[in-house]
């Protein structure tokens, strides 16, 4: 069902959209210590205090822009089909899939994990609200590969989808880290997933 939102609505969304986008700009080139809210006021052309009607900090931008994106990503990646190649290819490529939506934002993603991993205890919070978005389709493709036979039976679902989940953040770390062309990582990525895979199977694939 289409949300229908009023033209003053639609005029907060927007305005947001616009702030958000200044600002990672900004971020991606410089860091986010270095800007300050009123370059991004200047960058976004509106004044300093509306920027403070939306977001209460720098950092508060920088999860709702990951927040909207992992949102943005959410139909796409719930559109991942697996096909009939073994475990640790399916999962491979889902990981890939992952850092190739993202690419567009890769300076901005390089700049978000060094503040997280900089600031764990400020991030966790909005970390966990993440999870939202993230966990749905994990669960489901975890799901999906146990009902076809090609993960053991008996394997606690949500303690796999915490290890993985924690695999594909250092991945993802290292996708940050090298940049374009990515060879290395998409290397490593399957070479992981391999591993990962080892224990988990039902049987050799």
């Amino acid at each position: 069902m289409t949300t229908v939102y009023s033209l003053r609505e639609r005029k907060k969304i927007a305005l947001r959209s616009q702030i958000l986008s200044a600002a990672i700009d900004l971020f991606s080139r410089r860091g986010l210590d270095t800007v300050t809210i009123d370059e991004i006021a200047v960058a976004a052309d509106v004044g300093k205090g509306t920027i403070y009607n939306y977001f209460a900090t720098k950092e508060d931008i920088v999860v709702a822009f990951m927040a909207d994106l992992e949102a943005r990503m959410a139909p796409k990646i719930a559109r991942f089909r697996p096909g009939q190649q073994p475990a640790h290819r399916i999962l491979a490529d889902y990981i890939l899939l992952h850092f190739k939506l993202k690419e567009p934002y890769h300076a901005f993603v390089r700049v978000f994990l060094a503040q997280m991993f900089l600031d764990t205890a400020r991030f966790l919070p909005y970390m966990v609200e993440m999870q939202k978005y993230i966990d749905p389709p994990l669960h489901s493709l975890f799901a999906s590969l146990q009902e076809r036979g090609k993960l053991r039976a008996g394997i606690d679902l949500p303690q796999l989808v915490m290890s993985f989940k924690t695999m594909h953040l250092g991945l993802t770390a290292l996708w940050a880290v090298e940049g374009p062309p990515f060879e290395q990582t998409a290397h490593v990525v399957r070479q992981q997933m391999q591993f990962f895979t080892q224990g988990i199977m039902r049987k050799a694939q």
